[in-house]
């Protein structure tokens, strides 16, 4: 695995594996914040030509509706330019407090878990995984 050099430290994305993604988010994300990721994500999906990303959140502790909404229009945008997002670290807290402000997940994958995300984002892009027992 290499890290990919991004357009700012604070947002370091990182290609895992051919045609594969992470962004790691940890703190606080604003409007200035979320623009950043999206467009240093957006950077690397073209660059890269990935057709999954992993959006992993474990390190957000508090997510609100406009920061919730931040995540999905990341989503979206990678998705029209033909990458699949998967958002994963959901805390329980964090789901709750999804359900209560009613944010519709319908249409993103989520996981609660960093390797859940990867197990899905190998099945996505046709990797498989051989263990010894």
């Amino acid at each position: 695995m290499k890290k990919m050099a991004s357009s700012s430290n604070s947002t370091p994305v990182n290609e895992l594996w051919d045609g594969i993604l992470l962004l790691s988010v940890f703190g606080t994300v604003d409007s200035a914040r979320s623009k950043e990721m999206m467009d240093a994500m957006l950077a690397k999906v073209v660059q890269t030509s990935a057709k999954v990303i992993v959006l992993d959140i474990l390190g957000v502790a508090v997510v609100d509706s406009a920061v919730a909404n931040h995540f999905l229009k990341i989503g979206r945008a990678t998705k029209l330019i033909g990458a699949d997002t998967i958002i994963s670290g959901i805390s329980p807290e964090v789901a709750v407090t999804l359900v209560e402000l009613g944010i519709d997940l319908e249409t993103t994958t989520t996981t609660g878990s960093l390797s859940d995300a990867l197990s899905l984002a190998f099945e996505k892009t046709g990797y498989v995984i051989e263990t010894s027992k």
